[in-house]
């Protein structure tokens, strides 16, 4: 948790309610040092739904928003990280076009000094969005996914299906194909590359602060899908990899200092004379999703031409294990079904959940599948599957995400439909895009405060 402070709960906690105390024991606090003052706010001129609150104080001091779409306000902004007069925070999650109340909060180990409510309205999305329908209301974090298609850009959603944050690149050609919030609590991350045709040598990870005047871009030559972020700020990507007429991926480090290390490669777990593609006019392994553990240190990959996964030590970068239809070091329990040409998955224990765009036996289906792992017998057995009603069809991209109480989040990408359903598959949330319509990868988040 970033500073004590989330979205939609109080920052008053056990510990700042004992500082208060320790501060009231200490002697009282001088309000004309601690109160905000020259308090205003104004919408960025890069993000419609980005409004930034200014304020000053006679001392350095620390301090953070309270905002809300009414006077009650109930949400807030993490407490600033350094001590200055002169301070700035952005408020995020906004609606278009809709009033938003704050309230500047002093803090120097509880609440010495607040402003008066005051009130801004945020602009208006840019043209061209795509319409979006909800029905049901069983979700309750935000989304941060792309856009595709007709319209292109960065989104985020918020749990109603409201677009509350939308970036167009302009100065890129490329598409983007996963976001991510930034590990600094301040930014979104997210690729432009192009796996359509040959991939770009230009393209990179791109930074962009909340409200988008800051942008910064790390090169990697041949990116392709995916990437992560680690805890210390280094990117982790999938790039494309040609050597000796074969083409394969690796995934490739950027730290923060701008050095590139190769992790992995396909070459050290897989032979092209041995290991082949079933779909060679896409090259050899064409590697499309990307995810990372950081307990185990391991990275997991999604080679599509295998329609396999596999789990990679992120240190020697062998495959501890593979699972699919090529070089799999596991078997599927009889009855079990296969995937096909799948992108993402959520590994969560024992259990992997996999988007399985064309493993179905009918044509224009796509499904997802959870299997138990056995590590022991090394069996792979289908405990669960799901096929919306009516059955959709993703053929590239599309992302599963489990939640704890069996709930199952599904991005359906291209056929630009999300859905949230129980254990039983009863769907209690469900979004669809208009024509044209097609999001990428996602990345959900209760908080966008903390990523």
């Amino acid at each position: 948790m970033r500073s004590g402070a989330r979205l939609g709960r109080s920052v008053r906690t056990g510990a700042s309610v004992a500082l208060l105390g320790l501060a009231a024991a200490c002697g009282p606090v001088e309000e004309s040092d601690t109160n905000p003052t020259d308090v205003h706010a104004e919408v960025s001129e890069h993000i419609s739904t980005v409004a930034n609150v200014h304020w000053k104080s006679a001392l350095p001091s620390k301090g953070y928003v309270e905002y809300g779409p009414t006077e009650e306000l109930g949400l807030n902004t993490p407490i600033g990280e350094e001590e200055t007069k002169s301070h700035t925070q952005a408020l995020i999650g906004l609606k278009p076009d809709t009033v938003y109340f704050y309230r500047v909060v002093s803090w120097d180990g509880a609440d010495a000094g607040r402003s008066e409510i005051e009130s801004v309205r945020t602009g208006y999305l840019p043209p061209g969005m795509p319409e979006l329908r909800l029905t049901g209301t069983g979700h309750d974090e935000f989304i941060i996914t792309t856009l595709l298609g007709q319209s292109k850009g960065i989104l985020i959603l918020d749990p109603a299906g409201n677009i509350v944050w939308f970036h167009d690149d302009e100065d890129s050609v490329l598409q983007h194909y996963r976001a991510r919030l930034g590990r600094d609590g301040k930014s979104i991350l997210y690729n432009a590359a192009d796996i359509s045709g040959e991939p770009a040598r230009d393209s990179s990870i791109v930074r962009i602060s909340f409200d988008g005047s800051e942008r910064t871009a790390t090169p990697i030559t041949l990116l392709a899908h995916d990437f992560v972020e680690h805890a210390d700020g280094t990117l982790g990507a999938i790039v494309i990899e040609d050597r000796d007429g074969v083409r394969g991926n690796k995934i490739v480090e950027v730290d923060p200092d701008g050095n590139q290390t190769d992790v992995w490669t396909s070459w050290d777990c897989f032979d092209p004379t041995v290991d082949m593609s079933n779909d060679p006019t896409l090259g050899w392994t064409f590697t499309n999703a990307l995810d990372y553990d950081s307990n185990l240190d391991v990275y997991y990959v999604s080679i599509r031409n295998f329609s396999s996964i596999a789990r990679i030590d992120r240190k020697t970068g062998a495959c501890d294990w593979v699972l699919g239809s090529t070089a799999s070091t596991l078997e599927f329990a009889q009855g079990s079904a296969r995937f096909d040409h799948e992108h993402q998955f959520h590994i969560f224990g024992n259990h992997l959940l996999v988007m399985d765009n064309e493993g179905s036996l009918k044509d224009n289906e796509s499904r997802v599948v959870e299997y138990e792992l056995d590590f022991e017998t090394n069996v792979a057995t289908e405990v669960w599957r799901y096929l919306s009603t009516p059955p959709v069809y993703t053929f590239v991209l599309g992302e599963p995400t489990r939640y704890p109480n069996g709930d199952t989040f599904i991005n359906w990408s291209t056929a630009g439909q999300m859905e949230r359903v129980t254990a039983d598959g009863e769907t209690t949330w469900k979004l669809n895009s208009s024509a044209g319509g097609v999001f990428g990868f996602n990345t959900l988040a209760k908080n966008l405060y903390e990523p």
